[in-house]
């Protein structure tokens, strides 16, 4: 399967590695020679223009910084605007609307129960049971403290007997 030559496109060997045996072996030493001097020249210059395109692309890449700096777009805002895209798409994304769906029933029904427990207690204070309660445990408090000497009732003071040196409590001033 022989195809016709192009400048372009040498026909190269897949068995060999050396530069010699890639030009075609029918071809004369000097045709073989002429034929790599080509191909040598064909190689610096696209290297050349490598070079070129990576000095201009070098150049567009600076005149983008420099025209980002000038519009107040740096790195920062660029990541700000970002993050703040991500965190837009994430708030829209399915996921989290029903996550504060779920948040937003929890939190209704706790609500709800904190507000039926808290009724209850009233409830529960209001009762008789309490009033009676409260009543009996607030004389047994004073009677102790009565008994304990904390504020004793104005009538509990002036029935105190007189001291050894005859006084009453009311005249210890």
């Amino acid at each position: 399967m022989e195809s016709a030559e192009s400048p372009s496109q040498p026909e190269v060997s897949m068995n060999s590695g050396n530069a010699e045996e890639a030009v075609r072996p029918e071809l004369t030493s000097e045709e073989k020679e002429a034929k790599e001097n080509e191909w040598r020249e064909e190689l610096i210059k696209t290297e050349e223009e490598v070079n070129t395109l990576k000095q201009v692309l070098a150049s567009k890449q600076k005149r983008v910084t420099d025209l980002r700096r000038l519009l107040g777009i740096g790195i920062v805002s660029k990541i700000s605007k970002d993050v703040n895209q991500g965190i837009s798409r994430l708030s829209e994304s399915e996921v989290v609307m029903k996550a504060n769906t779920a948040l937003k029933t929890a939190g209704e029904k706790t609500s709800a129960a904190f507000s039926t427990v808290g009724k209850k207690l009233e409830d529960v204070k209001n009762s008789e049971f309490v009033k009676s309660f409260e009543e009996k445990v607030g004389h047994a408090y004073d009677s102790v403290k009565a008994k304990v000497g904390g504020n004793k009732p104005a009538a509990a003071a002036a029935e105190v007997p007189p001291t050894e040196s005859g006084e009453g409590a009311e005249s210890t001033q």
